[in-house]
């Protein structure tokens, strides 16, 4: 864990950061300790959008893109079949295609490598970013250290993670495979029938992910950061400070940081960058536990559907796959709800009382990577955005990065991988 930064490399400055979700809310606590003078700007209360509803997982080793060669053969299947974990509304299509042709393409066996390993940097130091603002905000008793479970019913299915394990042994991510009786023994209120599980111990769970960004928002405002509950409708970089047009008039800034998510594609645009940009929309139902047993991490049923169970503070979360239908259309709970029988199946005595239904927006490039660095037109416009389903993870090793770019020092790592020129 690193100690808390005290100063920086350059004068402290005026700073935006444009999205308060955890990725946005993570860079802004981050510039805040460095000296600088923050503004977190969002409509809504930082954590309640894209960053609440997700199943609370933090993985460490999260190297796997989600274009890879089996995917890639297994899209034609998934795309016709009503309850596969991938959905495409098709009116989408042409708008999606240019995403789509590229996100197939990134599935080729050389680059997946090479995204693999760019993964890797991030995600292996993504726990100790967390547990560093954790420590600053007391946000104690919200992550616990219980690591990713996946289970499988079935041998067949175990064989065709195979792939997806050798990206893992070749980025060091520690992994125990799983037999029956050890899967009963992490989790005995799980249906017997699972014959092997993956298991990620170094991985944690934030029990709920919104509270989490929450501890770490008061925190930023407890030390004298501002929030701005406005849109952002555009930006204007000038030669000496970025204008922000909020709904409320123009607000001045020395440097702006775009953590905006699935809406960050159009302030990109406006700095004169292009990037693709995508929503793969996720679903979440919040279940009362009924008669189940006791839960102790989120859970991925791999083969029975692609969903995964999370016990959260407030119910048993069901969280569904990717649904690819942008940011207009309205969300479709069907396909969710078809799960419930599945996921009861799966947790007996899991009740189906529905306490809440939720919609977010992932914010996905079709490499899987995000986008992380100065904007090669002006250096006062840094970009912090397109995490996938990574966003709970890499918030905080984002803003960690985020902050020595602005700060003057170097970063942990080599971002060149996550710049927006790759587009």
């Amino acid at each position: 864990m690193q100690p808390p930064a005290s100063s920086t490399a350059i004068a402290p400055r005026t700073i935006a950061v444009i999205g308060a979700g955890i990725v946005g809310t993570s860079c802004a606590l981050h510039l805040q300790r460095d000296g600088h003078a923050v503004t977190l700007i969002d409509p809504k209360p930082p954590g309640t959008a894209t960053s609440y509803g997700n199943a609370g997982a933090i993985v460490t080793g999260a190297v796997v893109p989600n274009s890879t060669p089996a995917l890639r053969r297994d899209i034609p299947h998934m795309l016709f079949n009503r309850d596969s974990a991938v959905r495409l509304r098709w009116r989408y299509l042409p708008q999606l295609s240019p995403w789509l042709i590229r996100f197939l393409l990134a599935g080729r066996d050389s680059r997946v490598r090479e995204i693999s390993a760019a993964l890797q940097p991030l995600a292996s130091r993504a726990y100790d970013a967390h547990r560093e603002l954790i420590t600053l905000s007391g946000a104690d008793g919200i992550v616990r250290p219980v690591g990713w479970l996946k289970v499988y019913a079935t041998e067949s299915g175990f064989a065709g993670t195979e792939y997806d394990r050798g990206l893992m042994r070749a980025q060091g991510v520690k992994v125990d495979i799983l037999n029956a009786d050890e899967i009963r023994q992490l989790e005995p209120a799980l249906a017997p029938g699972f014959v092997r599980g993956i298991f990620q111990p170094d991985s944690a769970f934030a029990s709920l992910p919104a509270k989490l960004t929450a501890a770490h928002a008061a925190q930023f405002q407890r030390m004298g950061g501002t929030i701005v509950a406005e849109r952002v409708r555009g930006l204007h970089p000038a030669a000496d400070h970025v204008a922000v047009d909020c709904e409320l008039g123009y607000r001045r800034f020395d440097s702006v940081v775009v953590a905006a998510g699935a809406w960050s594609k159009e302030l990109a645009r406006q700095v004169g960058d292009r990037v693709f940009l995508d929503t793969e929309r996720g679903y979440h139902l919040n279940l009362e536990p009924g008669e189940a047993g006791e839960l102790r991490r989120p859970t991925v049923f791999a083969d029975r559907g692609g969903f995964v169970l999370a016990p959260m503070q407030d119910g048993i979360r069901l969280t569904s796959g990717v649904e690819l239908a942008g940011l207009n259309a309205p969300p479709d709970f069907a396909r969710i709800r078809r799960l419930i029988p599945k996921a009861q199946a799966m947790l007996p005595g899991l009740s189906d009382r529905v306490t809440r239904q939720w919609m977010g927006y992932r914010p996905s490039t079709p490499d899987s990577l995000p986008v992380i660095g100065p904007s090669p037109h002006t250096p006062r416009v840094v970009y912090a955005f397109g995490h996938q389903h990574l966003g709970l993870t890499l918030g905080p090793i984002t803003g960690r990065q985020v902050a020595a770019l602005l700060g003057g020092r170097t970063p942990d790592f080599d971002l060149s991988p996550y710049r927006i020129a790759r587009f």
